[in-house]
């Protein structure tokens, strides 16, 4: 389930203006996770740091991600969370590079379980992953984004079952841990890589097809002056209806 064609609409919209605010550099998770927001009718509150959920609806989770991505790419590499388990590693990491796929079992069962608990806390039945690449020219005024949706929780399921059949090749590298498709290969007849874990940083990187049915959402903007900013605000009515009406606390 992607955005629907007036949320598309919506979005576009919000980007046009976004990128038409003076000093607006660059579109970061946290913008970009307002915007969908937006897009999708969801008055949540905005997400604190350590949380796995970016946005919550109903029983619906969702895991904002942005990159910045030329229109051409077919595979990205998504940052997800941090790995916490990072003294296990290093009992494993001392016992040489003979224990990678170890490592890469707890890696997968850190994040399964990461997912879960953060499921169960906040409620959510199904998790998903909102991904938006994102990319313009040298001038900035001409904008190219991509949007899709995947399976979050399944998806690690999928790589859990996986490596359960001895699929994924776990290799030990000196900046970290990858876990690699022993069953396909890139045009130089190398394991496609599908997750790996930065030691030095403790970050979670998964790897991903771009999809071909990926929403592109292209437009062009010119920077206006703060003047002009004012002028829209002034003139223009509200953009996004909420669906829900707050209450006020008691």
């Amino acid at each position: 389930m992607y955005l629907s064609k007036g949320e598309v609409g919506i979005l576009l919209r919000l980007l046009e203006s976004f990128f038409s605010i003076p000093y607006s550099n660059d579109l970061s998770g946290k913008d970009a996770e307002t915007l969908i927001r937006l897009a999708k009718g969801v008055p949540d509150r905005p997400s604190k740091k350590k949380e796995l959920f970016d946005i919550v609806d109903g029983e619906m989770g969702y895991s904002v991600k942005t990159l910045g991505k030329v229109p051409t790419a077919v595979r990205v590499d998504l940052q997800e969370q941090r790995f916490c388990e990072v003294e296990q590693v290093r009992e494993l990491r001392a016992q040489g590079d003979k224990e990678p796929a170890l490592q890469g079992e707890l890696l997968l069962t850190y994040i399964h379980n990461r997912i879960r608990e953060q499921m169960v806390r906040r409620k959510v039945k199904v998790a998903r992953s909102l991904i938006l690449l994102k990319h313009w020219d040298k001038a900035r005024t001409n904008f190219a984004f991509r949007y899709w949706e995947e399976d979050f929780f399944g998806w690690i399921e999928t790589l859990a079952d996986r490596n359960r059949r001895g699929e994924i090749e776990w290799v030990v590298q000196s900046a970290g841990l990858h876990g690699r498709d022993r069953l396909r290969q890139d045009e130089n007849g190398k394991n496609v890589r599908l997750i790996r874990m930065h030691y030095k940083h403790n970050q979670i990187f998964t790897d991903h097809d771009i999809p071909n049915d990926a929403i592109a959402i292209n437009f062009s903007v010119r920077r206006r002056s703060w003047d002009e900013i004012a002028e829209l605000l002034l003139q223009a009515p509200a953009l996004v209806p909420s669906r829900r009406v707050a209450q006020p606390r008691r």
